[in-house]
């Protein structure tokens, strides 16, 4: 089990999508609907919940395991400059750098850092304010080097993907 994420541009509404006798789009190649995580509000910011979209572009994916995820969103807080904190797990106390983000943190990122590892959906709003980020940071990102550099540009490319009227779907 791990998490896939596919980023897609230039979504436009279709809400007269057809649809089978059990309410499921029939042609889910080319249409969609985006799952609004209520854990994040404001996350899918651009998108209208409950409504499907045809699909425009889509042009990035990604995949790896939710561990290897943790681990690396916890090297992504660490170059953005969150100081690590405390916090208890399994009876005993950590240390994060995600922990600022999880306790409402504003700044590079967070809008990732603090999101579902597993499920939900970030609009062209947030993506676009992610991806410039991403530009923000990537000189640094790129001195880490090594697999967090790697998925540092594939994360990168599906938040400009996606602000270009578009969506970053965790799934």
């Amino acid at each position: 089990m791990g998490l896939d994420v596919s980023a897609f541009s230039k979504l436009v509404e279709a809400p007269d999508a057809e649809r089978d006798e059990h309410g499921d789009l029939v042609d889910y190649d080319n249409y969609r609907d985006f799952y609004f995580n209520k854990d994040f509000p404001g996350r899918a910011e651009g998108l209208k919940e409950g409504m499907t979209y045809k699909l425009g572009e889509e042009g990035s994916g990604l995949s790896t395991g939710y561990g290897r995820y943790s681990a690396w969103r916890e090297e992504l807080a660490k170059l953005a400059g969150y100081p690590a904190e405390p916090y208890e797990r399994y009876g005993r106390v950590e240390q994060s750098h995600c922990m600022p983000c999880w306790n409402g943190a504003q700044g590079p990122f967070a809008e990732q850092i603090n999101f579902s590892d597993c499920d939900g959906t970030i609009g062209p709003v947030v993506s676009a304010k992610l991806a410039k980020d991403y530009a923000d940071f990537a000189e640094k990102a790129e001195a880490v080097g090594g697999y967090f550099w790697e998925k540092y540009q594939e994360w990168k490319v599906s938040f400009e993907v996606a602000a270009d009227g578009g969506a970053v779907v965790f799934h």
